[in-house]
């Protein structure tokens, strides 16, 4: 039994493949009148699955008479949540008749009618999805990006639902697509980054994908059931757009045949209300899934677009974050003297973080200024031509300008994408930014002209046949500008625009503060000016208090007005470390050692301070005396004597910091004071409010001094140079691997860590599984779980050891528990799995080369 051959023969843009009149047959649908719940539709096929029974007779009856009651009873409960949400709603394991035989339902309305349709359960492997579901979804939490989250999407639908091939399908701008993540069954044909056409999945295809999120097909070549009536009242087929048994597009179909696929699994992505993508599963032969598997399947690729939408959206972020803090330091370095206006240069990078681009350019005045890739300068004026024809309120913006401006053609691999930002309503002033042409090379899978045709003689319309790789060069395209772009363009432009109308405003504020700010600059320099002068005479003064000879005086006042101007030089140096706490100490350590390097003797320990211009003047000048007394009386005048000096800062106190003297002549207190203990003591707390106290121990001079917070903040530390690390190469690197393994979860876990260390793995969750594997294709080695859900593998090893094929046990139980005696020789490794101990395993194994690396022990 066929569809309508009239299908045939529309174009496939507008085939009503949502009214299709049929159904498949491994499945039962049932239509009923609400709120009497009389059934008005129903599938051919249903004497198959009510006993006895003629299809024609149902209609008519009440669904009581047909399904048990409480059948009945949960059908009608879950249409309630079905009205709610829009969607077809599961039901598990419900009966249709008094036999044991057990059914997944869904019900869903169409047309004003109780949607029912029901399947045979599968049972066995697959039906504890919901409950592998959190564990997939904890994985995809740690995927460090969108493409990885991706790969370990594909990977993990596949281990739990058995396909032979799980892809990723991403849809492009153009409504094209892309398979931007795969797993596949070893020895296949990758798919990865093939792009395929829109025709490949119709506007009408891609609607229903978004109304119902899994599609089903377990077997291609099936014979559809018609669904009778074959038209309502209003003279149309029942609407199947819901419906989890609709029949295929026979060009579907067909396609799928092509690619030598017998059952598919689609699972809608979403970003919003809008089609993100596809997970597509595709098998080789005929592969049925439990109802419990399918809402799973269902529910994580809810959860996967939630994961997607949210990592995308924070790039998003991201990227509008970092574009908007570029904005806000552009215009507050712009003066209104100084815009981009004037010089562009000054900005470009700042423009360049707002808005990625090869080149751009104002044009101003009838003058072109530019940084980077422009178009010929004549080309410009053509430009600002065509751009003097769009509205002056809004920003144009292309990625393909020849197609809007034909004469862009000739420059194309200079600016093929052009941002326009407008900046005034009379003059045409503009901000440009450009990109040059992107010659991208188009990877499709098959042909795209040749996507749908036509057979003359029929009249039917047949897909390409062909899916290998056909590339398509395409010229004239820069990289497209993204939405976050555009918005800060628009941003820009308001705001350029704010600047220049305040400008003449501005410039005449600016006037007016800059000859405020002279006048308060040089009352500020006089008395700075003075402060300096009357410090110099004192030191002076006291030096000379102390001196006992000329030259002693003059020593001193030279080494005290220099300790002056080093922390001068240091505070108006243009880096920041060089008003660090640290780079204070050693460079008055280096003058008393008369060396570049510092003296083993001299032990500085403390995080990376930062000090203000008050107190690293002040503290210049006592560590200038602490180091002139240890140099001189103290621990460094002698050679076995040690200074230590540490700081620590002290939330709520600042920093603290110790001097402390040892092994140098014995200490005794000064009988008076002079210049250089004043300085000691009185300087910090008189000049900054902090503490001093000098102890004159016998075993060496100890100081300890208190800078108050606001004086003093953590600086950034210095990174040291990273240390390349090589990593090793794994000596099971290589190997192609089958792991034997009933517990998804462990051996999703294996598999990874397994292919981080470059080793292939294919998973196999049953002995069944296991040997059409070992059919399809080879394998250098063999992991074996030993207790499979209720059955052994010995059977399995028995063949493999008769066909001398390397394989190992594992287990976690014993090391030997359950083996027998025969396979004593076999490795056995325990779990969970140790990278390790595989490797020490597999090394055991007869045939087996390993890569030899010096590395790995």
């Amino acid at each position: 039994m066929t569809t309508e051959p009239h299908l045939y023969e529309v174009d496939c843009a507008q085939e009503p493949i949502h009214i299709p009149g049929t159904i498949q047959p491994h499945g039962v649908l049932l239509g009923c009148t609400l709120p009497d719940w009389t059934i008005a539709h129903v599938s051919a096929n249903a004497g198959k699955f009510f006993e006895g029974v003629d299809a024609q007779s149902l209609i008519g009856q009440p669904l009581d008479n047909v399904l048990p009651v409480e059948t009945v009873h949960s059908v009608r409960n879950q249409l309630q949540t079905a009205m709610l949400s829009g969607t077809a709603e599961r039901l598990d394991c419900l009966a249709l008749d008094d036999s044991s035989h057990r059914y997944d339902m869904t019900v869903h309305m169409a047309d004003g009618l109780a949607v029912i349709e029901a399947a045979p359960s599968v049972m066995g492997a697959g039906a504890n999805g919901v409950t592998l579901l959190r564990g997939l979804v904890g994985r995809l939490r740690r995927a460090p990006t969108v493409e990885r989250l991706l790969m370990l999407a594909a990977q993990q639908v596949r281990a739990v639902t058995g396909y032979d091939r799980v892809m990723i399908y991403r849809f492009l701008p153009d409504e094209s697509g892309e398979v931007v993540a795969e797993a596949v069954r070893y020895g296949s044909d990758s798919y990865l980054g093939l792009r395929y056409p829109a025709t490949d999945i119709p506007a009408q295809a891609r609607e229903l994908y978004r109304r119902q999120p899994l599609r089903l097909i377990p077997d291609v070549d099936y014979l559809p059931e018609l669904v009778l009536p074959g038209r309502g009242p209003d003279g149309l087929p029942l609407d199947l757009g819901l419906a989890a048994l609709r029949s295929v597009s026979p060009v579907h179909i067909q396609y799928l045949r092509n690619m030598n696929v017998r059952a598919t699994l689609t699972v809608s992505l979403m970003r919003g209300d809008q089609l993100w993508g596809l997970i597509a599963c595709h098998h080789g032969e005929p592969h049925y899934l439990s109802g419990a598997l399918c809402s799973a399947a269902e529910l994580f690729g809810q959860m996967l677009s939630l994961q997607i939408d949210a990592r995308e959206q924070q790039q998003e972020q991201q990227r509008v974050a970092d574009a908007q803090s570029a904005h806000d330091q552009l215009l507050a370095a712009m003066s209104p003297r100084d815009t981009v206006f004037e010089d562009l240069s000054r900005y470009a990078d700042m423009l360049n973080s707002m808005i990625a681009c090869d080149g751009m350019a104002v044009w101003s005045n009838g003058r072109l200024s530019g940084e980077g890739v422009l178009p010929p300068e004549d080309a410009v004026a053509a430009l600002i031509a065509f751009l003097g024809q769009k509205p002056v309120d809004r920003i144009y913006a292309t990625s393909s300008l020849a197609e809007h401006f034909a004469p862009a053609a000739t420059f194309a691999d200079l600016a093929s994408g052009v941002i326009a930002i407008p900046i005034s309503r009379v003059a045409q002033d503009y901000l440009l930014f450009f990109r040059r042409e992107v010659i991208q090379t188009v990877t499709w899978g098959g042909n795209p002209d040749k996507a749908v045709q036509r057979d003359p003689a029929t009249g039917k319309l047949n897909p390409r046949s062909s899916f290998e790789a056909w590339k398509e060069t395409v010229r004239g395209h820069a990289r497209p500008w993204t939405a976050s772009e555009l918005r800060v363009a628009e941003t820009l432009r308001v705001a350029l625009l704010e600047v220049i109308l305040r400008r003449t405003e501005l410039i005449a504020s600016e006037r007016q503060e800059a000859q405020d700010s002279q006048s308060l600059l040089i009352a500020e320099l006089n008395h700075r000016v003075k402060n300096v002068l009357s410090l110099v005479l004192a030191t002076t003064r006291q030096s000379a208090q102390q001196a006992t000879s000329v030259e002693e005086f003059t020593q001193e006042v030279e080494r005290r007005i220099q300790a002056l101007a080093s922390a001068h030089d240091q505070i108006n140096a243009p880096t920041g470390a060089s008003t660090q706490l640290r780079a204070l100490l050693e460079s008055e350590a280096r003058a008393w050692n008369g060396r570049d390097d510092l003296d083993e003797r001299i032990q500085f320990s403390g995080r990376a301070v930062t000090l203000d211009v008050r107190s690293y003047q002040t503290l210049a000048l006592v560590l200038h005396e602490l180091m002139t007394n240890a140099a001189k009386y103290g621990a460094l005048s002698v050679p076995g004597g040690q200074l230590t000096v540490t700081w620590q800062l002290v939330e709520g106190r600042g920093l603290e910091l110790e001097w402390n003297e040892s092994g140098g002549p014995e200490v005794k207190p000064p009988t008076r004071r002079g210049f250089g203990s004043i300085v000691t003591e009185r300087t910090v707390p008189f000049e900054l409010q902090g503490d001093a106290r000098v102890e004159f121990r016998p075993e060496g001079l100890f100081a300890r001094f208190r800078i108050p917070p606001q004086h003093v903040s953590l600086a950034t530390e210095q990174p040291q140079a990273d240390v390349a690390r090589v990593r090793p190469v794994s000596p099971i690197a290589g190997l192609r691997l089958l792991l034997v393994e009933d517990s998804m979860m462990i051996a999703l876990d294996a598999q990874t860590m397994l292919e981080d260390a470059g080793v292939q793995v294919e998973i196999a969750g049953s002995l069944d599984d296991a040997r059409r594997a070992l059919r399809l294709h080879p394998f250098d080695l063999v992991i074996l779980d030993v207790n499979l859900a209720g059955e052994t593998s010995l059977g399995i090893a028995a063949e493999l050891e008769a066909e001398q094929h390397p394989f190992l046990f594992a287990t976690g139980y014993g090391a030997r528990t359950a083996i027998p005696e025969r396979f004593d020789q076999v490795p056995v490794v325990t779990k969970p799995y140790n990278l390790s101990a595989l490797g020490y395993a597999i090394a055991q194994l007869p045939g087996i080369e390993l890569r030899r690396s010096p590395s790995v022990t």
